[in-house]
């Protein structure tokens, strides 16, 4: 049995129960215990029901029992509504009626933060490992599986009308699905399913993704997404999920610091670093969106599964009923970097031109298209024919307002939802002001998402685009020689948690990093001695407990004689003193001061649960000021490395460095990849990795200066 079925076998329970027991079921309306069982009935379920209530008797018309053991027949899946403080009671006597599944409805778990919610939740799972029960939860508000018409929980939306759709949302947040939802139905799509793991007790993210990649019934997958655990397997599972032909489109909570602090408030979990997200997603071909909308719309959109890159031209056909409306379809595209279809500038080509020029009333036809210039409504056919002879079979988007007779409105509506069956391209449409109420219903029920916001609806299309971009994993990356490795893993063997600069430059030069030469200093007698080349030199000291040497005062620049020397040296000294370092245990070091056109930063950096990712931004003292840094997963094979570079804001500065002869875009990649190379030949060893700065010169781009961290047990790794 593969992993996978032993996931879909593990979680049937959940997902297909033949019957369900609502532990807290009550008579009382609006009570949790009473509106989940409504919903449950309501939905068709057609398994058997039992309502468990201390007191007995009947509820919603089903006879309710005293306790869990008391039911005469099996119960495959229960669903707790009572407090925290008597579940685990509960939880014993489910395992020994052989429940198989429990999905935890109420909330005083780990998620408090207390010890006896930590507690609570400790021994929940100690319950569960010994009976093999499988849990969702705590601390979620039920389950959603349409395919199977059961509706076992208390949101607003688990009232909903049991219409199977193609979309499944495996969530971090429960009470998001009465937002998502209805946002789905508005676009024209029902929800297959929703899932909220809660606090994810012993099912998580990771076991309710990979169960929606084997589902029938799944064909895009919606993730909303405060922490992952374990990115090594998120990442297996969103490839997996690209070769079964599935979307996944990830809504990533918690990305400001106040966001990240509710995260971790409202499900005890971490929300983590969102640019390490950002490049942990796009690394794993996952698509990304900034909010409930998009994600609905970017769900709705690739219902289908993932599509396929059109024939020919792939660029956005833009269409609009207005002027106004055609240039700011023109100026969302560019911000979005979508291409237009044409030439990418607005011109079709000639012979659309020459087409339209001999119909009478039309004016210039360019791309956007104002309809006003077609010389009428009907002539959108015309536009739509000429464009798709030239094989402009893109997606479109129809920029609209009400015009004055509905009877346009339809017409409008009809060419483009034809022209979206002959091409298999989509259509979206936004409408800021809002449609008719029968317009919007035809597009909807026709596939055509209507958005009031014309970001949100860029935001939508360039989850398309980039949708229908191959992605591969990453194979090509290199290893370190045998001989490097075994050479880095003695010099990492005499150190704990922290390298110095000059154990870290022995380090990453055996590994391929350009470094600078230091020499060391005994004295001021030998650093004259050693300055005696010429030239200018930089000296520094190196003190155990000082992290950072210039903000200590203890690095000094153009140093070219002997007065010099003995000025910094001397301030340097009593820098120290001051500090209260450990004078024997400092080192003084001297470097050749190299001629530079800029100042880059490299270096790795480590996210719990997902892992080691790559960094490269501007370096130097304005590192931190300016925080333009590039993300990347360590795994990232060199093309993907200069892809990340060159989608980058640091792009311009690399290009005009390299335009200039200086090796910088060159430079960084090499530097990159020799770090990559050597965090994934010590990835336990490894914490984070500092290059700063990396200075780019007419010829050469060298390290001055590293810090290399390694895993203590608190250092997350």
């Amino acid at each position: 049995m593969t992993e996978s079925q032993r996931i879909a076998e593990r979680l049937a329970p959940l997902f297909t129960p033949q019957s369900v027991a609502i532990i807290g079921a009550s008579s009382t309306p609006f009570k949790h215990g009473n509106v989940a069982l409504k919903y449950l009935v309501a939905g068709g379920f057609a398994g058997a029901i039992y309502p468990v209530n201390a007191g007995g008797g009947e509820i919603e018309g089903l006879k309710a029992y005293k306790s869990v053991l008391d039911i005469p027949g099996d119960v495959d899946c229960a669903l707790f509504l009572i407090p925290a403080a008597v579940t685990n009671a509960t939880l014993r006597d489910c395992a020994a009626k052989g429940v198989r599944a429990v999905i935890f409805g109420s909330s005083g778990f780990a998620e408090q933060g207390t010890e006896t919610g930590r507690a609570i939740q400790a021994e929940m799972i100690e319950i569960a490992r010994e009976s093999g029960i499988a849990i969702l939860g705590p601390n979620t508000n039920g389950i959603w599986n349409a395919s199977h018409n059961m509706s076992l929980g208390y949101n607003t939306s688990h009232g909903d009308v049991m219409k199977p759709g193609s979309v499944s949302i495996a969530a971090h947040s429960g009470a998001l699905m009465n937002s998502i939802a209805p946002a789905l139905r508005e676009f024209g799509v029902s929800l297959c399913k929703y899932v909220p793991v809660g606090n994810e007790a012993n099912v998580d993210l990771n076991d309710i993704f990979e169960y929606l990649i084997g589902d029938r019934g799944t064909r895009v997958i919606g993730l909303i997404i405060e922490g992952i655990a374990d990115g090594p397997r998120f990442r297996a599972l969103a490839y997996r999920a690209r070769e079964a032909g599935k979307a996944v489109v990830a809504l990533k909570l918690g990305k400001s610091k106040a966001g990240a602090a509710a995260a971790q408030a409202h499900a005890s979990r971490l929300a983590g670093s969102a640019r390490a997200y950002e490049a942990f997603l796009r690394g794993c071909g996952v698509l990304q969106v900034d909010g409930i909308e998009s994600l609905a719309g970017a769900c709705a959109l690739l219902s289908n599964g993932l599509p396929r890159k059109p024939d020919g031209d792939p660029g956005l056909v833009a269409l609009s009923t207005s002027g106004g409306g055609a240039e700011l379809l023109a100026d969302h595209a560019d911000a979005a970097g979508i291409t237009l279809a044409g030439d990418g500038a607005g011109y079709w080509p000639a012979s659309v031109t020459e087409h339209f020029a001999k119909i009478a009333g039309s004016g210039v036809i360019r791309n956007p298209v104002d309809a006003g210039n077609l010389g009428g409504v009907p002539n959108i056919a015309e536009l739509l024919a000429a464009i798709e002879g030239e094989k402009c079979n893109g997606p479109v988007v129809l920029f609209a307002h009400q015009l004055p007779q509905e009877a346009r409105d339809l017409l409008v509506a009809k060419l483009l939802i034809e022209r979206r069956v002959r091409t298999e391209a989509p259509v979206v449409c936004v409408s800021p002001g809002g449609l008719r109420e029968s317009v919007a219903r035809f597009y909807a029920e026709n596939g055509v998402p209507v958005f009031r916001d014309t970001k949100t609806c860029f935001d939508v299309l360039e989850c398309y685009t980039q949708a229908c971009t191959e992605h591969r994993d990453h194979k090509d990356v290199a290893a370190l020689s045998h001989a490097t490795r075994d050479s880095v893993s003695t010099m990492l063997a005499r150190h704990d948690a922290l390298l110095t600069e000059i154990d870290a430059a022995k380090v990453l030069s055996a590994a391929g990093v350009a470094m600078a030469p230091s020499l060391v200093a005994t004295s001021i007698h030998d650093a004259t001695e050693r300055m005696k080349g010429g030239g200018a030199w930089v000296l520094k000291c190196i003190a155990p407990e000082i992290a950072h040497k210039n903000d200590a005062g203890l690095v000094a620049t153009n140093i070219s004689n002997a007065e010099g020397l003995a000025q910094a040296w001397t301030a340097m000294e009593r820098n120290l003193a001051k500090a209260g370092a450990d004078r024997p245990r400092c080192l003084f070091l001297l470097q050749p001061m190299l001629a530079s056109r800029a100042e880059l930063i490299a270096g790795v950096t480590h996210e719990p649960g997902l892992g080691h990712f790559l960094v490269a931004g501007i370096g130097g003292l304005l590192a931190e000021a300016i925080g333009e840094i590039v993300m990347m997963p360590v795994t990232s094979d060199v093309r993907q490395i200069e892809q990340a570079l060159a989608a980058s804001r640091l792009a311009k500065m690399l290009d005009s460095l390299d335009r200039d002869g200086a090796p910088a875009t060159r430079g960084l990649v090499a530097t990159l990849a020799a770090l990559q190379s050597l965090t994934l030949a010590f990835p336990d060893r490894i914490h984070s990795i500092d290059v700063n700065p990396l200075l780019v010169g007419r010829d050469h781009c060298t390290a001055v200066d590293a810090l290399i961290e390694l895993h203590t047990p608190n250092s997350g790794a």
